[in-house]
């Protein structure tokens, strides 16, 4: 049951607190309502959750415009628990969001699974979802919203155990006894000094580009999913429009309001196409080198591992077969790949290199390095030379790319390292890498990573290469370009491999993830400020994120662990790992795992202290 508002005659039931009702406060909700439906709390809840309207959207606003898409195909995202989640024993029936849009759309051309739809279509069903979870709460469950952001948070120590005092952004206080903290991607503030130099952070994307005039030269810094969503902005978003041609290729037509766009990033490259999806929705590759057992076996005998020498060859491992199949695969059929298959998983290492020998071409056998740094070094030889590899390279990344992630040797080698995050994140968690080893990982590997696994639709990087045969992007500034501002000339001045170039102004885009003492989420810095919690640290790495438990409780600079102070999400990247991903259902998904498991841990606290609501009530 819904209700917008909260008398002291409605308090009778343990108060419970969702801080941010994005997607990860939905999963919480989902897992409360999921349990009171099937009668795992032995008293009346109240949970209040605070967000501004509409509840469940989050950061994917259901204003923003329809060409900013999700990076992520309809199929694969949920809100919903399903059995392939562990431990799991309470289910909802509700739609995927590809199941939702073929509602929504009965009446027009049929949804498709493995489309990239709008963001805001996304915002839509997870506000909707919001609602349908209110609608199917039971009477014992009562769901208020506030619609306030949370600006700090205090324990009480009262007789029955710690309570929490709440207050939100207009001074008003909310006293609960269990709250879970699932606020999501933080929007970085300009300074002045940015403001007045026009160096903006992609996020809020309308401040960022609203003042870039059409006679004006914007550099991009970075080149991955958020850059997507500037160019996009600064195309699609001032009217131009992307055309397919008859002979395939796509074409940029203008409409004279978009600027000049350089793009430049560390690598040099722009991140790579995500490939057409021929993965059914609960297929995803089982390890065979990086499993969990031999993970378990290495923590046992390491404590913390070194990521390089220890889990790094294990994953090569499983992307050398999985590339070195799929070549066998497409150039000699399927039995001729199971057979390699059968022979590969039981050879040893020496016979490996044999088999592989065997079946593929010197030269296109799987090569890590070459994955890592692709541009040849002839190709910097000169700028003709280095403009004519990168077009290629392009173009060879987006016919890659449309043969699918099952076809592509190199594309179903790259959807290893998505498939496989589950297996990453049991060595990171918590600390499992040794502080050099996890500071590697972090700013060496997890770029790397990013760039080869996470990228957008194929259609973005067709925009791109239509973009630069249209004279309105560069992207040929080559690796280890310099960006520096002239104070005196009032621009941003970048020194790539063979040319110097100017804007007019500079977008970062990049996800802003600052330390939690620095974070523009005033309860985030509320909460190291007083002593309530601390920054994750490895060591001496901090790595992003509040310092949590195993169980995601919070933990004070005392150590103090906080049992009914669970933290889910992005405030803790740094403890965990790659928390900014959605729900996927039917493969175990980590969000829908972690929800789970603090509202179990809900349910047996409030199993314990099933008396001790009248003290909150009393505080009210």
């Amino acid at each position: 049951m819904k209700i917008n508002s909260l008398n002291q005659a409605d308090t009778t039931g343990d108060l419970i607190a969702i801080i941010g009702a994005g997607a990860r406060g939905l999963s919480v909700l989902e897992r409360i309502v999921a349990f009171a439906r099937a009668d795992q709390f032995l008293a009346p809840i109240v949970v209040k959750v605070f967000d501004r309207d509409p509840f469940g959207a989050g950061c994917h606003s259901v204003h923003q415009p329809e060409h900013l898409l999700v990076n992520t195909i309809a199929s694969q995202i949920t809100v919903f628990s399903d059995p392939t989640v562990q431990g799991s024993g309470f289910q909802l029936a509700g739609p995927s969001f590809y199941e939702w849009l073929c509602d929504r759309d009965r009446s027009s051309s049929p949804s498709d699974p493995n489309a990239y739809y709008p963001r805001k279509r996304l915002g839509e069903y997870l506000a909707w979802s919001f609602d349908y979870l209110c609608s199917l709460a039971p009477t014992t469950v009562k769901i208020v919203t506030v619609s306030k952001y949370v600006v700090a948070a205090s324990p009480i120590v009262a007789s029955e155990g710690t309570i929490w005092k709440l207050k939100d952004e207009s001074g008003d206080t909310h006293f609960v006894r269990y709250t879970f903290l699932t606020t999501g991607h933080e929007q970085e503030p300009l300074t002045p000094e940015q403001s007045e130099q026009r160096l903006f952070p992609v996020y809020p994307l309308d401040p960022a580009v609203q003042g870039i005039q059409p006679d004006e030269t914007v550099a991009i810094e970075g080149l991955g999913l958020s850059a997507c969503d500037v160019i996009s902005m600064l195309t699609i978003g001032r009217g131009g429009k992307f055309n397919r041609e008859q002979n395939g290729q796509v074409c940029y037509q203008a409409s004279g309001q978009e600027p000049k766009m350089i793009g430049f990033a560390r690598s040099g490259l722009p991140i790579t196409a995500r490939a057409r999806n021929e993965k059914e929705v609960r297929e995803q590759y089982q390890a065979r080198f990086l499993t969990r057992s031999a993970i378990a076996q290495l923590k046992a005998k390491h404590g913390q591992l070194d990521f390089q020498t220890q889990v790094l060859p294990l994953l090569l491992a499983d992307m050398e077969f999985v590339y070195s199949r799929t070549y066998v695969q497409k150039h000699k059929g399927f039995t001729a790949a199971h057979q390699f298959s059968n022979s590969y998983l039981a050879a040893t290492q020496r016979q490996r290199r044999s088999l592989i020998a065997a079946e593929i071409p010197l030269h296109q056998h799987f090569d890590w390095q070459r994955l890592v740094n692709p541009i040849p070094s002839q190709s910097l030889s000169t700028y003709e030379h280095y403009k004519t590899w990168l077009d290629s390279y392009l173009h060879e990344d987006l016919s890659s790319a449309n043969e699918g992630n099952l076809s592509n040797p190199f594309k179903s080698a790259c959807d290893v390292l998505r498939d496989l995050r589950d297996n990453l994140r049991y060595v990171v968690d918590f600390g499992g890498l040794t502080e050099d080893s996890h500071r590697w990982f972090v700013q060496t590997f997890l770029p790397v990573m990013n760039r080869l696994a996470v990228g957008p639709p194929k259609a973005r990087l067709e925009e791109m290469l239509a973009l630069q045969s249209a004279g309105i992007l560069k992207l040929d500034l080559g690796p280890h370009p310099r960006c520096q501002f002239d104070q005196t000339r009032r621009r941003f001045v970048i020194q790539g491999m063979f040319e110097q170039v100017e804007a007019h102004a500079l977008i970062r885009s990049r996800i802003a993830m600052p330390p939690p003492q620095a974070s523009a989420n005033p309860l985030l810095r509320q909460l190291i400020a007083d002593g309530i919690s601390r920054p994750f640290m490895n060591g001496q790495f901090h790595p992003g994120g509040l310092d949590v438990s195993s169980d995601l409780n919070l933990i004070s600079p005392a150590n103090v662990v906080y049992p009914n102070f669970w933290v889910l999400g992005t405030p803790i990247e740094g403890p965990k790992f790659y928390t900014f991903i959605l729900p996927r259902p039917f493969v175990n998904s980590t969000a829908l795992l972690d929800a789970d498991r603090v509202v179990q841990a809900l349910r047996d606290q409030l199993t314990i202290t099933k008396s001790g609501s009248v003290a909150v009530s009393a505080l009210i």
